[in-house]
């Protein structure tokens, strides 16, 4: 009877055991799957195309400044040539310009969807990328509390042998704690960035993917500065717009219609000369933007060539202190110092090339950023 107890329990037991490492394996197997899904820059820029609201509102601009513009063509009764005398003229006069300033508003809108497309795939390739960090400062946090671990307990060791002072220990021990601390906080500074992803995505908080589009040097573009500037300059939203603010204003000098009411002739020159200067000033700080962000990038590039070198040296460590451990000269703590010294460089790398991918788009598209 006895026996028979005994084996119904193993049975249990062994039907329990099963049953929880299927529970286990099961939720292995959800983490896998729900890590697999695979997410290429390109794929989370056309979904937050898709969930940004800035561009469904440059959407609806167009279409009600569209109707706007065919609204104004009908109050069109002639086209004045030149200054006017009187209430008549200046109706005349007025609708031109009102059917001129509206043309000015709906190319501006359709420039805008265009500006706010550019502005979404910045954002959305920063967000991308800012995961990419994020998981690097995790991996960077757990290796550096892997090699805490190995110095506490190396530390432990030598103290139950007296060979060092509760102090030390307690030093070690403190900053395993610390590593334990930022193991944390990177996780959940990752945690924010994909969620920051998501966001911007409109896909599920809690989503997570497998990004494969990883930091790869980028082609430096070679452009000399003056024609970058040029470049810009043909190509910025900010400074088409205010050109067709000095044309306006331009427009209400040419057109003006004495004795109507209206402002003084003067007012309207000031207005011209406002304008004008607006303009110049908006060249000048783009210029200024790129010639920041010009240098910044060379600079990038000489901190990324002395990298390459650190690393190279750091590796040559690394091998010695492989060979000197296989020798019996160094300790698994030295080997794993040196290892992480390497990850560190090369992780330091890895976000240095995402600055200069962004400042390169930058540099395109100033306007994006």
């Amino acid at each position: 009877m006895k026996k028979s107890l005994f084996i119904l329990l193993l049975l249990a037991l062994s039907a329990s055991s099963l049953s929880e490492s299927f529970v286990q394996a099961e939720e292995a197997q959800q983490q896998v799957t729900k890590a697999s899904v695979k997410l290429t820059l390109s794929q989370a820029q056309q979904w937050a195309r898709s969930n940004s609201f800035s561009l469904k509102e440059a959407q609806q601009a167009i279409d009600r400044n569209r109707i706007n513009l065919k609204n104004a063509g009908k109050n069109l009764d002639f086209i004045p040539a030149g200054t006017g005398n009187g209430e008549e003229d200046a109706a005349s006069s007025s609708a031109w310009k009102g059917y001129a300033s509206s043309t000015v508003s709906y190319l501006e809108s359709k420039k805008q969807i265009e500006l706010a497309q550019d502005q979404t795939d910045y954002a959305a390739m920063k967000n991308y990328y800012d995961v990419l960090l994020a998981d690097n400062k995790v991996k960077s946090s757990e290796d550096a509390l892997s090699l805490a671990l190995l110095e506490e307990k190396a530390a432990e060791a030598k103290a139950n042998r007296g060979k060092i002072s509760p102090g030390d220990q307690s030093t070690i021990i403190q900053t395993r704690i610390e590593a334990q601390k930022n193991v944390d906080i990177a996780k959940t500074a990752l945690r924010k960035a994909i969620d920051s992803l998501n966001t911007q995505m409109g896909q599920p908080q809690g989503t997570v993917y497998e990004l494969v589009d990883r930091p790869v040097y980028p082609k430096i573009d070679n452009t000399n500065l003056d024609t970058l500037v040029t470049r810009a300059i043909s190509a910025s939203p900010s400074v088409w717009r205010q050109e067709e603010a000095v044309k306006l204003a331009k427009m209400e000098v040419k057109y003006y219609t004495w004795n109507s009411g209206t402002d003084d002739y003067e007012i309207k020159q000031i207005d011209v000369d406002s304008a004008e200067g607006g303009l110049e000033n908006t060249k000048d700080q783009l210029a200024e933007t790129l010639k920041s962000m010009y240098f910044n990038l060379q600079q990038n590039v000489e901190q990324y060539e002395q990298m390459q070198s650190n690393l190279q040296n750091v590796n040559k460590v690394l091998d010695i202190s492989r060979k000197k451990k296989e020798r019996g000269f160094a300790t698994g703590t030295e080997v794993a110092t040196n290892q992480l010294k390497v990850k560190q460089i090369e992780r330091n790398m890895d976000e240095l090339i995402v600055q200069m991918t962004l400042l390169q788009h930058a540099l395109n598209k100033p306007w994006s950023v």
